[in-house]
């Protein structure tokens, strides 16, 4: 199978390329892929190696009870297929069909019952499909029989952490790494783990030894910006979110296991990375379950497999850390890079208030006054309570010479929130620019002691 998978990559690559030479970016959907699928089915209808890429083509784009179908074909041909029985297992558990996902689990453990590596399977598949005790009791099992299992301790960890017991985790965590010190996913994960403590200074801590250890460990660097984003530091925690992106883009770790518009890697290795792993990386969720082959964005293009090094405009799927690093570049008055992060965070979360006002405010710093008005209102439509609307409401209009409407705007605002600093002063700064010299000071006064 080892071998079989690179030269089927390699035949879909051929009819990629041949039609890519003149375009700067390709997208390849599950239906391009199916296609390629079939034409290698039609040659040899029982090549299982087909089949599993079939069955995978089907799981990563959400339609399982299609992967289970497929993968029982492969079962039909050959009824010691682990592979298969884990995509069952996993299309059962996404389609909330608990029983059924474990019945398929136990058929991939007794295939081989004394590897460690089968229980550390089971329990991702398990973990990913929220069934957090029953994962736990497989880490237990591989590590019974492997205590130095430092990847079953670390997924150990990180559904301690989704099930919010943080003190185990940060235990799993703290043995995987006296397991294999050179990871540095461990400590990133430790790091989340010290977050979900409000222990910020752990959290940096961790996330700059996992950067020691490799600079393009990309949850490194968003754990950091978390821990900073949490610290009110907005200018290091820009620069924090900005290296995780790109970190992102560079990082060997994103070719192996995947992306959201990344499916695509060297020599077909990740088509069982979902079930090698639950997370080196707690925060991209998404990502991990999908394996790298569907949906890829190409830029540039090799006649070698060298073509797999040139694979970049990864577009990453975390959108709190876009929202976030959107925040961050305004307090800094990074208004370009807050319009870019905006427009990425608004993909993930179109009606979000925050993301909405904040990047209407961008937009009108940057001279679009209407487009600014539009994000503005609808964020207060969306939520009409939201002080911070009316606030960079009112700083648009005050930019534009609309002070009566800029004022009308903070007051507004102040009715939502009587104790906002920040719209104390922006009203007092258009007063004392108004010749309110009085109620500027009496404003100026009151975004002092906030009331």
């Amino acid at each position: 199978m080892k071998l079989l998978l690179p030269i089927l990559l390699i035949i879909c690559l051929i009819t990629v390329c041949c039609t890519a030479e003149n375009s700067s970016e390709i997208n390849i959907t599950p239906e391009d892929l199916l296609q390629e699928n079939d034409l290698i089915l039609s040659q040899d209808p029982g090549n299982i190696t087909a089949l599993q890429y079939r069955a995978l083509i089907f799981f990563n784009d959400a339609k399982y009870p299609e992967a289970i179908n497929v993968s029982e074909q492969c079962l039909a041909i050959n009824e010691s297929c682990a592979f298969a029985w884990r995509i069952i297992g996993s299309s059962w558990g996404f389609l909330h069909q608990p029983e059924k996902a474990r019945e398929a689990f136990r058929n991939v453990v007794r295939l081989s019952p004394d590897d460690p590596a089968q229980y550390n399977i089971q329990g991702v598949a398990l973990s990913r499909t929220d069934q957090y005790p029953e994962a736990i009791q497989s880490f237990q099992k591989a590590i019974d029989r492997t205590p130095g299992y430092a990847v079953a301790w670390n997924n150990m960890g990180v559904t301690y952490l989704a099930m919010n017991d943080t003190e185990k985790a940060l235990d799993a965590f703290t043995k995987a790494i006296s397991l294999q010190p050179d990871e540095p996913v461990y400590y990133s994960n430790k790091g989340y783990a010290y977050l979900k403590r409000n222990d910020l200074g752990g959290a940096l801590a961790m996330g700059k030894t996992a950067r020691q250890l490799d600079m393009t460990c990309v949850p490194a660097w968003f754990v950091s910006g978390d821990a900073q984003y949490l610290d009110r530091n907005w200018k290091e925690a820009f620069y924090s979110y900005d290296g995780g992106f790109n970190a992102l883009q560079n990082s060997e770790t994103w070719y192996f296991q995947g992306s959201e518009k990344t499916r695509i890697t060297k020599g077909m290795e990740p088509v069982e990375a979902y079930f090698s792993a639950i997370a080196s990386n707690i925060r991209f969720d998404t990502i991990w379950e999908r394996t790298t082959v569907i949906q890829h964005k190409i830029q540039r293009y090799q006649n070698t497999l060298d073509l797999f090094d040139q694979i970049i405009a990864i577009t990453p799927d975390y959108g709190n850390g876009w929202k976030r690093k959107e925040v961050a570049a305004v307090k800094i008055e990074r208004f370009e890079s807050a319009k870019d992060a905006g427009e990425r965070a608004l993909t993930f979360y179109p009606n979000d208030p925050e993301i909405l006002s904040t990047y209407g405010y961008s937009l009108g710093k940057l001279g679009d006054f209407i487009a600014a008005m539009k994000y503005i209102d609808k964020a207060i439509e969306l939520e009409p309570g939201y002080a911070r609307a009316y606030l960079y409401k009112g700083l648009v209009n005050s930019f534009y010479g609309q002070r009566n409407d800029a004022i009308t705007a903070l007051q507004k605002g102040l009715e939502y929130d009587p104790h906002n600093g920040e719209l104390f002063d922006a009203l007092s700064d258009i007063q004392m620019k108004n010749g309110d010299t009085l109620g500027g000071i009496i404003n100026k006064i009151r975004g002092i002691i906030g009331f």
